[in-house]
C-alpha cells in the first residue's frame, strides 16, 4: 500500500497537464461581472447661495462639504471577440454620477438678515446643497475623468489574462 501511495504521489506530481485556453466573449463577460465600478470619488468644498421663493433675494450662503462617486455601469460594457482576426474589442458606456453626500454637520451659514436664521434652515440649506454637488458633479470633466479611470481598470483587468493566452 506504502509502495502504491508512493508511485501514486509521484505520478501526480510528476504530471504536467497542459491546458488550452480560449478566449471567448463568455469568459471576459465573467471577468466583469460585477454591475457598479466606482472609479472616482471627489471632494468638493463649495458655496451656494439659499434664495426666497421668488427667486429674487438671496437668503443666505451656505459653505460646504461634499463627496461624488462616479463610475461606470458595468453590464453596459460591451464585449466582442473576433476569433478569426485576434481582437478583443470592449466599449466602455459613459461615466456617470453614482452618488452625492453633502456632509450636513459641517455647513456654514452667512445669513444676509437675522429673520431666514430659523429651525429649518439646515434642511433648507441641505437641499440647496445637494442639488449644487448635483450640478456641479455631472460636470463633464468629472464624468470624463472617471471614465478614463474605467478605461485603465478594465484595461488592467483584462490585459494581463489575455497575455496569457497564445497569439
Amino acid at each position: 500500500v506504502i509502495i502504491g501511495l508512493v508511485f501514486f504521489l509521484t505520478n501526480l506530481l510528476h504530471s504536467k497537464k497542459e491546458t488550452v485556453t480560449t478566449v471567448t466573449k463568455s469568459s471576459l463577460e465573467k471577468i466583469l461581472e460585477i454591475s457598479d465600478l466606482s472609479t472616482l470619488d471627489f471632494t468638493y468644498n463649495s458655496i451656494t447661495d439659499v434664495k426666497d421663493q421668488d427667486k429674487k433675494n438671496v437668503k443666505y450662503h451656505v459653505a460646504y462639504e461634499g463627496t461624488v462617486t462616479a463610475g461606470i455601469d458595468l453590464q453596459k460594457v460591451d464585449i466582442s471577440v473576433n476569433e478569426d482576426s485576434h481582437k478583443i474589442v470592449i466599449t466602455v458606456p459613459d461615466a456617470t454620477v453614482q452618488n452625492t453626500n453633502v456632509d450636513m454637520g459641517g455647513m456654514d451659514f452667512i445669513f444676509e438678515k437675522k429673520k431666514y436664521d430659523t429651525e429649518t434652515v439646515s434642511q433648507e440649506a441641505y437641499k440647496a446643497c445637494l442639488k449644487d454637488l448635483e450640478n456641479k458633479a455631472n460636470e463633464n470633466t468629472l464624468l470624463s475623468m472617471a471614465k478614463e479611470n474605467a478605461v485603465n481598470a478594465i484595461t488592467a483587468l483584462v490585459s494581463p489574462w489575455v497575455e496569457q493566452m497564445n497569439d
